[in-house]
């Protein structure tokens, strides 16, 4: 994914017109910011919220991120790691067909 990342923004120069290259690579690079903010909005909720069984103990101990938090975060990874492999193979099976 990472390997893909770094060729995007030549991609999509290369595949806009000549005379809008300049408004494609911004488009590229503002998309990229939000979705980077975003991204770690949604993990920074998700690490601030307590576990249940430890709500108390988290306020006192100078709030700390529960366990349970990280496991989310990874899983929530995870699982959009594999739906961006899912969609680029249906995307490389419709383009080239």
């Amino acid at each position: 994914m990472g390997v893909a990342l770094g060729a995007l923004p030549t991609v999509i120069a290369e595949a806009g017109a000549p005379s809008r290259t300049g408004i494609a690579s911004a488009l590229y690079n503002d998309v990229k910011a939000l979705g980077g903010a975003v991204a770690w909005a949604v993990i920074a909720v998700i690490l601030a919220t307590p576990a249940p069984e430890t709500e108390a103990a988290v306020f006192d101990a100078a709030e700390a991120a529960s366990e349970s938090g990280y496991v989310a975060v990874w899983l929530l990874c995870a699982l959009l790691s594999l739906g961006a492999a899912g969609a680029a193979a249906c995307a490389r099976r419709t383009g080239t067909g």
